[in-house]
């Protein structure tokens, strides 16, 4: 239930009605609960009027808010929220608004009538009054943050390592490659079959010895028959440019050393001797 009780003071200045109006919202509460006071000025014309502020020392009543009310952009009141820390029976306390004179200096005041408001316990609606049981203690936080803190070491500590690794890093040089002093193709070739050696393995002997022709032609002629086996190089022998008789003696002698090289056939140092030979005639004649 609210019930609004409103005191009109009237006062006459230089023949001119001004109403002061003392209004609160509720006489009724429980202790804690927000009384709205306002106090309004109606009828006014010109007046100059200030609404000074509230000042409580009572530990019963206390001022939580001081608001001004405008309308229209004109100053017409000022609400207060009051709060009741007690039971009983309390009144508004004394408030009284100042008019101005035109220089702006206070001529009089106008004290606005006291409202009576009561203010009662909750406990009285209940119907258990006795006193309740006490809650736990409520855990807070502590002072220093040591996870955040330590939290935030780990991250500054990865960032620093990511850091150092990442200027650890070598940047790549890269070589230009002096074409003036490679070997051309004959030179590397009869360069490789001086350094071969005839008194290892007869497999590794002819392996090198099939190698270096393969690698002859290939950088030769651009044909990538170091890729290739003997039976795809007899058969797109359209692409490889060698006279018939020299292409079949190459491929005899690849035959062959894919024998010694998979069937593990073993020639004698005199074949060994022949097809070395063979070779570098190979190479001499292209």
């Amino acid at each position: 239930m609210r019930t609004f009780f409103i005191f009109l003071f009237l006062s006459i200045l230089f023949s001119q009605s001004l109403s002061i109006v003392s209004e609160l919202d509720t006489t009724q509460g429980f202790i804690g609960d927000i009384f709205q006071w306002t106090i309004k000025v109606e009828e006014q014309n010109d007046q100059a009027i200030r609404f000074p502020e509230l000042e409580m020392t009572n530990d019963t009543i206390s001022i939580r808010n001081q608001t001004l009310i405008h309308e229209n952009g004109k100053l017409i009141g000022i609400e207060f929220e009051i709060v009741a820390w007690d039971t009983g029976y309390f009144i508004t306390p004394d408030y009284a608004l100042e008019i101005l004179k035109i220089d702006g200096t206070r001529d009089y005041y106008i004290s606005a009538n006291p409202i009576q408001f009561s203010v009662g316990s909750i406990l009285n609606l209940s119907e258990n009054t006795e006193y309740r049981p006490l809650k736990g203690p409520v855990s807070v936080k502590g002072v220093f943050p040591l996870r955040t803190v330590l939290l935030s070491i780990v991250l500054f500590a990865m960032l620093g390592s990511m850091i150092w690794t990442w200027k650890q890093r070598q940047d790549i040089q890269f070589q230009k490659l002096d074409y003036t002093i490679n070997e051309s193709p004959e030179d590397r070739a009869k360069r490789r079959l001086r350094d071969l050696d005839m008194n290892g393995l007869s497999k590794d002997y002819y392996a090198d010895l099939s190698h270096i022709s393969r690698e002859f032609i290939e950088t030769k002629y651009f044909i990538r028959t170091m890729e290739m086996t003997t039976e795809e190089i007899n058969q797109f022998r359209f692409l490889i440019p060698l006279k018939d008789e020299i292409f079949s003696e190459w491929a005899q002698f690849l035959s062959e050393a894919d024998m010694v090289k998979y069937a593990r056939e073993t020639p004698s140092p005199e074949k060994m001797s022949t097809d070395k030979k063979l070779i570098s005639s190979l190479i001499s004649q292209v």
